[in-house]
């Protein structure tokens, strides 16, 4: 688990770095004849997500992000002035920084070259049809009443030819769906009560009313409104995320890999 949370990072830390390297350096402030650069302020708002690039978008947001940062830096100015950056505190803090970014840069040269072709996401979209397979759905109405006189009203409004939602907004209980006339929309199998599930799901054709089914909820009356076959979500739609997932794969293994191996040419001991 940890590995996986530290290859995100890693994936998310390169991207970034890729970003900011294609880029010639924008000059956005400067301070003590020294630059901040739009790589810097990107840096900066990294870790508040993608609302704070948002905010930074506008121009009262990209004023005040600025400000933040020259307020960094005059701080960092202040901090070399009062000789901060001497304390042992400080310098343990480097050493932990510069072996992280050790730790980034031996990583890129691990994935160095990880490709993934169409023919691998062909593959794994071909072997894995359940991650892209929508299942059998169907839209049905309802009529939910609570005891064996309302059922009989019911039944007996049905039979004299009266509207299933007319007579599902007048009788009905269920107080999610009797006003639209019953209606709960699509669902699969699995999302209902047993009992009404079964009911729903054999019903044939569109228009069908089933019999008065009986659950923890009362009494069931059933219309089928339309049956929605199991569905594939073509591959070019899927093809991005399923290149994506390829390359995390990859690199998860890489990195495990070559930390396996790393830990016989180092000596690793756990506490």
């Amino acid at each position: 688990m940890m590995r996986k949370f530290v290859t995100a990072l890693f994936i998310v830390s390169l991207l970034a770095g890729s970003v900011m390297a294609a880029e010639a350096p924008k000059v956005v402030a400067r301070v003590n004849s020294q630059d901040i650069t739009e790589a810097e302020v990107f840096e900066y708002l990294q870790p508040f997500g993608q609302q704070a690039f948002l905010m930074y978008a506008t121009p009262q947001g990209k004023k005040m992000i600025i400000d933040d940062v020259i307020s960094l830096r005059l701080f960092a100015l202040e901090g070399e002035r009062a000789s901060l950056d001497k304390t042992p505190e400080f310098q343990q803090q480097i050493a932990r920084a510069r072996r992280a970014m050790l730790a980034q840069a031996a990583m890129r040269k691990v994935v160095e070259g990880l490709t993934v072709s169409d023919d691998e996401a062909v593959k794994f979209y071909n072997d894995n049809p359940q991650f892209f397979t929508q299942p059998e759905k169907i839209r049905a109405s309802h009529i939910l009443v609570s005891g064996d006189e309302a059922l009989a009203k019911v039944k007996a409004e049905l039979a004299a030819g009266k509207s299933f939602d007319v007579v599902a907004r007048e009788y009905s209980t269920d107080p999610g769906s009797a006003a639209k006339g019953g209606d709960l929309g699509e669902f699969p199998r699995g999302v209902m009560v047993a009992e009404f599930e079964k009911a729903a799901f054999d019903l044939k054709n569109p228009g069908d009313v089933s019999e008065p089914v009986k659950s923890r909820f009362g009494w069931h009356i059933i219309k089928l409104a339309a049956r929605i076959p199991e569905t594939k979500t073509p591959f070019e739609q899927v093809k991005p995320r399923i290149l994506q997932e390829l390359r995390e794969q990859k690199t998860q293994k890489l990195i495990n890999d070559r930390s396996a191996e790393l830990e016989k040419v180092y000596k690793v001991e756990r506490f």
